[in-house]
């Protein structure tokens, strides 16, 4: 494994263990679902800075496409290191000196990745993460407030849509990575950037069909309103992938609501529906 690898699997572990700490002490707040949209608001993040104006690359060498591997490095920072932090902080009901400290790790360790070749900055400075981590660690504590008790059905119609978002995009870049199908790309520029930049918007439209469907019970359709989406961008050539592909995602399209689904039963358990 290269060096800068191995750094980000090291930090991805200590996080994961992070993660499972505050899983098994925390059951009983239903973790999973502040998480998962704390992915999903650090995503909504990322698209507009990262992918989007370009402020900065991540270098895990993991991918010999440079803007995979940076995605890759994004998700590293998005969905696990800072989401699970500030998943943790929320529910351990830390004091804000804890996410001052949390920051300035951070920080430091955005130093370190700097010297050590593995994150460079284009004109992200470091003074914009010591100003957005305290102001993000705050609305997950805030998030995590308004989902207790019975959230107001704002709070958990964005909720349930995050998470439809954040399994599209994880799902995808899975199918990129390891197959090359199903890239999105309209022919404008580098295919791997255009992707990265259309993949986002693509999935939050299908996110709220499949959130619109799995809130009137109208699975059937649905399900073929997702599918004949991804048959018009495969027809007008925007989807790389053999025609096969697209049917297989079907049952990706049915595997994401009925998860979604249990997230939201949760979510309402021992509640009133929302």
């Amino acid at each position: 494994m290269k060096k800068n690898s191995l750094i980000y699997a090291i930090l991805t572990f200590i996080h994961l263990v992070l993660v499972i700490i505050t899983f098994v002490k925390k059951w009983d707040k239903k973790p999973w679902i502040l998480l998962f949209s704390s992915i999903g608001q650090a995503y909504v993040f990322e698209y507009v800075v990262l992918n989007i104006l370009k402020s900065y690359k991540y270098y895990p060498k993991v991918f010999s496409n440079k803007w995979q591997d940076t995605i890759l490095g994004a998700i590293i920072s998005q969905a696990f290191t800072v989401p699970i932090m500030a998943t943790a902080l929320a529910l351990f009901q830390k004091k804000w000196t804890w996410s001052l400290g949390a920051t300035f790790l951070y920080a430091g360790i955005e130093w370190l990745f700097i010297r050590l070749g593995l994150f460079k900055k284009n004109w992200w400075k470091t003074i914009y993460t010591l100003i957005s981590l305290p102001f993000f660690f705050w609305v997950v504590k805030k998030w995590s407030l308004l989902l207790e008790g019975k959230p107001e059905k704002w709070t958990a119609r964005i909720t349930v849509l995050l998470i439809f978002w954040v399994n599209y995009l994880n799902t995808n870049f899975v199918l990129v990575a390891i197959s090359k199908k199903f890239l999105i790309r309209i022919k404008w520029s580098k295919k791997y950037y255009q992707h990265f930049i259309i993949a986002p918007a693509y999935f939050m439209i299908q996110s709220v069909i499949a959130y619109v469907a799995l809130l009137t019970k109208k699975w059937a359709l649905g399900l073929g309103t997702l599918h004949l989406m991804d048959q018009l961008l495969y027809r007008l050539n925007w989807i790389k992938a053999k025609r096969w592909t697209v049917y297989c995602m079907i049952p990706l399209h049915l595997t994401n609501l009925l998860l979604v689904k249990l997230f939201k039963k949760q979510m309402e358990s021992g509640q009133e529906g929302t």
